[in-house]
């Protein structure tokens, strides 16, 4: 996704322009699969699903423009590095906010996870200076996204993930939509340019954010802030595989660290309690009606 923004940003496009484009392209794509799936969106909407485009278009919105701007000027690694910072973020809200107790083994992986991110990442901290602009914008990215995933994890239980998805895109398309219209908004000027807006839309758009729908409210903030940093593994794998860049040794140990701190809270932690079926079931009801039993 990175790389695609910063191809898109290379074309002329603003950073609330290739957003906007993103959630727009990710919207058709949610509705007609929740319509397929016979999910009746107005009636999540009365159902409190008006919650989720809320929270889409305010916390959604900041913490992910406060990235993608900070990419601009600042060097990836080092904003990637400041936004992995979350999970420990995230363990700190639990506690005070929630008064969830955090287990030490839970911070002990946290810790282990941000060694393998900063090896990971490290090289690229030489390699330019901090621009002020770029740390203004990367900096308070990962406390919006911690509390952002708190938010998400309670209100997301009484939706099915797809209408969560399209409710949170919503949001942040109006945000960006917005945004765009007082800004301007910027339009692909070739094919290649819609091509990456086509993929960021319904790759890193709505398949994944489908997927965190459905994974946020049945493993918690936590849990989830420290699985989903397997992200820094995959995206070393793809720049090794793919795009040719070298394999170092701090970046084999970074991984390893990473996957070690996964793999130990993975085997160790307590499921959280799903999403009650009855509750996604009264949020959004089939179209056509069932037997009674």
């Amino acid at each position: 996704m990175p790389l695609a923004a910063l191809h898109l940003y290379a074309d002329g496009l603003s950073a609330p322009s290739m957003l906007f484009w993103r959630y727009a392209i990710a919207i058709l794509a949610l509705g007609t699969a929740a319509t397929l799936a016979g999910l009746k969106l107005s009636l999540a909407w009365r159902h409190g699903a008006w919650r989720v485009v809320l929270l889409g278009g305010t916390l959604g919105a900041g913490q992910t423009l406060c990235f993608w701007e900070s990419i601009k000027t600042l060097e990836t690694s080092i904003a990637v590095l400041l936004f992995y910072t979350y999970p420990a973020v995230t363990l700190a809200i639990d506690r005070l906010a929630f008064r969830q107790r955090v287990r030490p083994l839970a911070l002990l992986c946290v810790a282990v996870i941000l060694c393998g991110a900063a090896l990971i990442t490290g090289p690229g901290l030489h390699h330019g200076a901090l621009d002020p602009r770029g740390l203004a914008w990367a900096i308070p990215a990962p406390l919006l996204y911690a509390v952002y995933l708190a938010v998400n994890t309670r209100l997301l239980r009484r939706h099915p993930a797809l209408i969560g998805a399209t409710g949170l895109y919503v949001g942040l398309a109006v945000t960006f939509g917005l945004m765009s219209a007082w800004l301007g908004l910027d339009v692909p000027t070739d094919a290649a340019g819609w091509a990456l807006l086509l993929f960021v839309g319904l790759g890193p758009g709505a398949i994944t954010t489908t997927l965190f729908t459905y994974s946020v409210p049945r493993l918690g903030a936590s849990s989830f802030a420290i699985l989903a940093n397997t992200e820094l593994v995959v995206v070393v794998s793809i720049g090794v595989l793919v795009l040719g860049e070298p394999m170092t040794a701090w970046r084999g140990i970074g991984g390893a660290l990473i996957v070690a701190g996964v793999v130990t809270h993975a085997i160790a932690r307590r499921p959280a309690a799903s999403p009650q079926s009855s509750e996604a079931r009264r949020t959004s009801l089939p179209t056509r009606a069932e037997p009674a039993s």
